[in-house]
């Protein structure tokens, strides 16, 4: 088991890992462990981790801080595509779900702390803290100027 906790965003994408990679623009690097690719998708801003599960792929990593485009990539997939991030210290705590262009976004005026982001990612699709998986992808992000 892994996960990751607080300061941190992802994407839960109800669609096959390949094709959100793709229509992401993520670079495959292959395989890592679970703890050099959080630390390099949490340190780096242009690496992301991929993490398949039965349902939902998962991409985490500091890049989607900035990432816009949810229904975009909704629309493009065809799939249901949720988004969250968190992180205290910038008192930055959002999630937005998806379905092609109708999309629904937090309150960014209501009282919400990190615990509640997670708590709407279990009741949507998954608590990324604890992932039963032993590897995952790392990827490279496009760099756009």
């Amino acid at each position: 088991m892994f996960g990751w906790g607080p300061k941190m965003a992802w994407l839960a994408v109800a669609a096959e890992p390949r094709l959100v990679m793709d229509a992401l623009e993520l670079r495959d690097l292959g395989s890592v462990e679970p703890r050099t690719g959080l630390d390099l998708a949490h340190f780096t801003d242009d690496r992301v981790v991929v993490v398949a599960l039965e349902k939902w792929t998962l991409v985490a990593g500091k890049w989607l801080f900035r990432w816009q485009g949810i229904a975009a990539l909704s629309m493009r997939l065809g799939a249901e595509v949720q988004y969250f991030a968190t992180d205290r210290s910038l008192v930055m705590h959002r999630w937005a779900r998806a379905h092609g262009q109708d999309v629904f976004v937090s309150d960014e005026e209501a009282l919400v702390d990190e615990r509640d982001v997670f708590q709407v990612a279990a009741e949507w699709s998954v608590d990324p803290r604890e992932l039963p998986v032993a590897a995952l992808h790392i990827a490279a992000a496009p760099v756009h100027e």
